[in-house]
Order: structure tokens, then sequence, then C-alpha cells
């Protein structure tokens, strides 16, 4: 989708326009639409929203987003157009005990998927779309993790210490506690004393008393997937048998595997382990 117009008529805060564009296109992406022409968001105040609804669909109720589908024609022109309500949605997230942003996002999936065909009108199709709606708002926060995750290793890789390889490695290890940890590779003109980025950034968190760890970004240059070397993978394995590993080439061009898979029938002398 080429074009996503974005009016604010209020005061209240909403979504960056970068995470609107990124749940645009992670909602149409995981749909299987390609579309090219221009989608409208327009943010009102309770009233107006109101005034729409009562106008529209005869009902006279605050509601926190309405959906309009307009066709599929031109490139130009505008096939969608999604009225959404922050105050509204922020009085509800507040009453449930949920993070704002994390209703704003919803209601925006919310409206996406209306847009797409969805229908919540008896309770057996609202039960479907709120399965979807929070299936994608999980991905899209999975997604964003990683990103997040590859830009620290990026940020890291540039002290990195190779003046024999030249080759810069950065990683950052995320722990369960929500912790992010990073490490670099430091090579040694002994090149069996260097320390790869992935077990510098493991020694930094035990330092720290962190020893469970849900993921792992690497990012050497944008040429290749950098995956652990042997040596990393039995480091991690001992801390974290079920890590998601993801090598990147840059913020958005990644792989993610499982360090099941990277190291198979890996050695533990811890039997009693949970995998």
């Amino acid at each position: 989708m080429k074009k996503i117009e974005i009016v604010n008529k209020t005061k209240e805060s909403f979504l960056t326009r970068r995470k609107i564009q990124k749940i645009v296109e992670l909602v149409l992406r995981e749909e299987g639409k390609d579309l090219s022409g221009c989608l409208s968001i327009a943010v009102v105040d309770k009233e107006e929203i109101r005034s729409l609804k009562k106008r529209f669909f005869h009902q006279d109720v605050y509601t926190d987003v309405i959906s309009f589908f307009y066709g599929f024609s031109d490139e130009d022109d505008v096939w969608g157009e999604i009225i959404i309500c922050p105050a509204v949605i922020k009085e509800e997230a507040r009453s449930r005990g949920e993070r704002e942003e994390q209703a704003l996002s919803i209601v925006l999936i919310h409206g996406l998927l209306h847009l797409l065909g969805y229908e919540d009108e008896d309770s057996e199709k609202a039960k479907v779309m709120e399965e979807r709606q929070e299936a994608l708002y999980q991905l899209g926060e999975e997604e964003e993790e990683r990103e997040k995750l590859i830009q620290k290793a990026k940020e890291v890789r540039a002290r990195a210490y190779a003046p024999y390889s030249n080759f810069l490695v950065g990683a950052a290890l995320l722990g369960y506690n929500g912790n992010i940890f990073t490490g670099c590779n430091v090579e040694n003109a002994s090149f069996g004393l260097t320390i790869c980025a992935e077990r510098g950034a493991v020694a930094k968190a035990l330092s720290q008393g962190v020893k469970e760890f849900k993921k792992i970004a690497i990012i050497a240059d944008s040429s290749s997937y950098c995956f652990p070397c042997g040596a990393c993978r039995q480091v991690l394995y001992e801390f974290a048998p079920q890590l998601e590993v993801i090598a990147a080439k840059s913020d958005i061009d990644y792989e993610v595997v499982s360090l099941r898979s990277l190291l198979p029938q890996a050695f533990s002398l811890k039997n009693d382990r949970k995998e």
C-alpha cells in the first residue's frame, strides 16, 4: 500500500506515524492484501464519533472506531477510512487496566479488519475477529521486540575490537526480566583468546544476576546473516535451550531460528532441565 493519510482533529495523543504504518503493513501482509490506493485515518473526539455513529448507524452512543470501505479502484483513490476516538479507547483501557498504547493498537487493527471483510455483529463472528486481532497484535509486538534487539546489537557492534579479521559482530540478549544485555567480539593476537559477542553478552547478564533468556539478536555486516559459532551455541544452550536466535543483516532483514535447530543433540549435564 502506497499511502496513509492521518488527520488528528483532537488534542489527544495517538500512535506515532511509524507505529501506524507498521500496523497497517503487518495486517495487510498477514491478510494477503497488496493495496495500492490510499487509506485515510481520522482521529476525532467523543462528540464527533458519537455524531457519526448516530448518522450512519442510527445509534446514539460513543464508540471507539468506525470503518468505511469504499472499494478498490485507482492508485490515488481512498479505498477505506478508519475513524478513531482515542478518548473513548483510553477510558476503556483504564477501566480494564490495560496499557493505552496496546488498546490504541488493537482498535486500529480492529478497524482494519472491518475494512478487509471481518464482521462482529454476532457472538461467533465477534470471537473470530477478537482472536484474529489479538494474534496480529502479538505478532506485531514480537516483530517490534526483535527489531529493538537488532538495533541494540547494531549499536554495540560499532565498539567491537577486531583488528585481525575486521569482522565486527554485535549481539543483544533479552532476559526474561525484560533487560537487554549487549556484547561485541573482542579479538586477541593469540587468536584462541578471542571472545565472541554472544558470550560477552551472556557474561554481562550473569554478572548482573540474570540467567534466563528469551531471545538473542546478532548482526555483523549487511552481506550475510551471522549465526553463533559452535562454542557460543553451547554456552547459550547452558542457560536457554529454547532461545530464539535472530540473525540479522539490518533492522528489517533477518532470519529467526531456534537454538535447538542450530544445536541438535546438545551436550548437557543438567538431566533435570525442563525444555
